[in-house]
C-alpha cells in the first residue's frame, strides 16, 4: 500500500465568478490502491476534481473513495490520520481527505453547565491549567452530582483530542467517570446526542499531573464539546484543552 502527500488546490471559478466568491478547496492525496468501506454517497464521474467538490458540497463529507478507471466517485464521513489503519486494499482506488486549517476551537468560544450553583463554566477554559490554584478562583466546579460542562467552540472543526484538568487539593474521588463527546447543535448536548470521543471509569486522578487526556479513535466534526460527569460527586474542572489532529 502505497502513502503520499501531495496538496491539491481546487476552485470551481465558473461557479465561484456567479456568486462572488474567492474559493479555494484544499485536499491531500492520502493513499492509493486502497478505499474506505463505509461510504455516505456514490456517484459516476472521471473527474478527481469533480469527485472532490461534491465532497465539499456535501455535509459531513471528509474524504473520499475515487477510482478513474471505474469512475466512481464514493464520498466517506471518515478523516484518516497518518501512521493509523485506513481502508481495505484495491487496486486502482485513490483516498483524497479534506485538509481543514489549524485553529484553535476554543477561541471565541462560550461554556456553560448543566445546573446553576458552583462557579462559572468559564472558568474551565480561561487558559489555566493549574490544578492546585484556588478552586473558586480558577477552576470551575457544578455542586452537584451527575452533571455535566459543555462548550461552543468559537468556529467547527475536528477533535482529535481533549485534556482535562482536574482539581489536586484532596477531594479525588471526584476525579472519575467521565465522558468526552462532539455535537454538532446546543439540543444534541442537551439530549445526549453526539459521537464519543472517550471515557474514563477508572481508579481517581490523584496524583500529578491531575490530568485525564481522552484521545479520540478518529478525529471528530463538531461545534460543541460535552464533558459528562457520571458520578455522584460535584464536578471539578481546572481547564478544558482541545486539539485539532494538527496541533
Amino acid at each position: 500500500m502505497k502513502k503520499s502527500f501531495f496538496v491539491i488546490h481546487i476552485c470551481f471559478y465558473f461557479y465561484a465568478v456567479i456568486i462572488g466568491l474567492n474559493c479555494s478547496l484544499v485536499f491531500e492525496l492520502f493513499s492509493e490502491d486502497e478505499k474506505f468501506e463505509t461510504t455516505i454517497a456514490s456517484f459516476d464521474t472521471t473527474s478527481a476534481h469533480s469527485c472532490l467538490i461534491l465532497c465539499n458540497a456535501t455535509t459531513g463529507c471528509f474524504s473520499v473513495n475515487f477510482h478513474k478507471e471505474n469512475e466512481k466517485c464514493q464520498l466517506t464521513d471518515y478523516y484518516p490520520l497518518r501512521g493509523t489503519s485506513t481502508g481495505v486494499t484495491e487496486a486502482g482506488w485513490k483516498v483524497y481527505f479534506r485538509r481543514f486549517p489549524n485553529v484553535n476551537l476554543l477561541d471565541g468560544a462560550v461554556a456553560w453547565q448543566s445546573l446553576s450553583g458552583g462557579t462559572s463554566a468559564e472558568k474551565a477554559i480561561d487558559g489555566v491549567t493549574t490544578s492546585f490554584a484556588t478552586i473558586t478562583t480558577s477552576c470551575f466546579y457544578q455542586e452537584t452530582g451527575n452533571s455535566y460542562w459543555a462548550v461552543e467552540f468559537g468556529t467547527a472543526g475536528l477533535v482529535k483530542e481533549v485534556d482535562l484538568y482536574l482539581y489536586s487539593l484532596d477531594s479525588y474521588y471526584r476525579n472519575t467517570g467521565f465522558t468526552v463527546s462532539v455535537a454538532t447543535t446546543r439540543n444534541d448536548v442537551i439530549n445526549d446526542v453526539g459521537t464519543v470521543c472517550g471515557t474514563y471509569f477508572g481508579p481517581e486522578v490523584s496524583t500529578a499531573p491531575f490530568k485525564l487526556t481522552m484521545v479520540c479513535e478518529n478525529a471528530i466534526y463538531g461545534k460543541f464539546l460535552k464533558v459528562q460527569h457520571t458520578n455522584g460527586n460535584f464536578m471539578q474542572l481546572c481547564e478544558v484543552v482541545v486539539r485539532t489532529p494538527f496541533n
